[in-house]
């Protein structure tokens, strides 16, 4: 198995009053922000990739580029140790009586882009799979909403008397 991998977690508060789970505490992934393709092409150079930067940038653009467009056509885009790119299209419930009675605008909600992770035994990127591989690192609670929200350590947390 691949290397244990370390997630952060936060904890936030339910503050819907409406909410069966209204006052209760649930862990949410403590995500950072987003990482540009400057920075994937960063991280793959420091990887090991021997391309230079704008190299595997150009890469990346061209590659964000072709994936949308070959999924479009009908293909599905598979990167092996990754998973596969396709689309599906997300009807209105009930269909058409017949085909005379379909049309695009009655009877299609939409298009959807998904991606289903590898499940191969060397590449298993499933949910189960990588949640194996993930151990939980540094926790804190929030108290408010927002990258700017103040961040408090679980251990320190101590209960308000009532």
């Amino acid at each position: 198995m691949a290397d244990t991998l370390v997630m952060n977690y936060l904890l936030r508060q339910v503050k819907n009053q409406r909410s069966s789970v209204y006052g209760r505490w649930f862990a949410y992934v403590d995500k950072t922000g987003n990482i540009t393709t400057r920075g994937l092409a960063e991280y793959l150079i420091r990887l090991g990739v021997t391309l230079d930067r704008s190299d595997l940038e150009k890469i990346i653009v061209k590659l964000a580029q072709a994936v949308p467009e070959i999924v479009a056509q009908g293909y599905g885009l598979k990167i092996p140790g990754l998973g596969i790119f396709y689309a599906t299209i997300k009807n209105v419930k009930g269909g058409a009586e017949n085909p005379g009675k379909f049309s695009i605008s009655s009877n299609v909600a939409g298009v959807k882009f998904k991606f289903r992770p590898d499940s191969s035994d060397l590449d298993d990127l499933t949910s189960k799979s990588f949640g194996k591989r993930c151990t939980f690192g540094n926790g804190v609670y929030v108290t408010a909403k927002g990258n700017k929200a103040p961040r408090y350590p679980i251990a320190g947390y101590e209960e308000e008397e009532p």
